[in-house]
């Protein structure tokens, strides 16, 4: 948040994100746990603060990423017309996310101004609703049990069709947020470790489909669907769809493996 406040640059914006995001991890590991003394007030309060502070350091970040993609489907050379007319498309595309990346930053400087003494006082309370408990400490098969079943409560049997956009979007969350629970079990913490990955896998192909999708949505505002540059993002989006969907089946064939294990 400091850093941020001081400068949101491109790598502190998303340590800001990602940090939001494991926290919120650490959060939904709590929920899990029996016997807790009663802290779901301080609880929501302190995902509210953090909601409003992940949106918008991930407004920004979305920006940087897309930005990233521009500059890596440019060609850097125009000998022809129609790459010509691609590179004049993504100077102009370039420009837009750079002013809006800027207002954006903006808005997440305002933000973190608001929250730099809330936030500490949500985590204190929470803290203090907790002081009781003598330990927290979960064991990793019990870490790891705990996951797979949370994973498997919030997402379909079956990959979603491809034009269900949100449900598919749903997955990519919710194996971030898996990813992290399991990253929380310490490096010597194999099985747990092995998960993290699987989880890692999924979520970075999820993540590389949404990137390009809404990249696509967006240059198609911008530069008109007669555009070279939107068609060009749209086909990456598809590429990048089909190997989410390996990945879902490939998740989906080992929770069915560990259920039947289970049963």
């Amino acid at each position: 948040m400091l850093e941020c406040l001081a400068k949101p640059a491109k790598r502190s914006v998303h340590k800001l994100r990602t940090s939001t995001r494991r926290i919120e991890a650490q959060l939904e590991l709590l929920s899990m746990l029996p016997e807790l003394p009663r802290h779901i007030k301080p609880r929501q309060k302190l995902l509210r603060l953090l909601k409003k502070l992940r949106q918008a350091a991930g407004e920004v970040r979305d920006l940087d990423v897309q930005r990233d993609l521009v500059a890596e489907t440019t060609p850097k050379k125009h000998h022809s017309r129609s790459v010509k007319d691609i590179r004049k498309e993504a100077d102009q595309l370039r420009q837009e996310l750079k002013q809006k990346r800027a207002s954006l930053a903006a808005e997440l400087v305002s933000v973190l101004k608001q929250e730099q003494e809330d936030l500490p006082l949500a985590f204190k309370e929470l803290f203090d609703s907790l002081e009781s408990v003598g330990s927290l400490t979960v064991s990793e098969a019990d870490l790891t049990s705990l996951i797979n079943t949370w994973y498997g409560q919030h997402t379909p049997a079956t990959a979603p069709e491809p034009t269900d956009v949100e449900h598919l979007h749903d997955i990519r969350k919710y194996a971030k947020l898996a990813r992290y629970l399991a990253e929380s079990a310490p490096p010597a913490a194999d099985d747990a470790r092995r998960l993290a990955t699987r989880f890692e896998d999924l979520q970075e192909a999820g993540g590389q489909w949404h990137d390009w999708l809404l990249l696509a949505e967006i240059a198609r505002e911008q530069l008109g669907a007669s555009a070279q540059l939107p068609t060009l993002f749209a086909s990456r989006a598809q590429k990048c769809l089909k190997s989410f969907e390996r990945r879902i089946e490939k998740m989906n064939a080992r929770k069915s493996r560990a259920h039947a294990k289970a049963a």
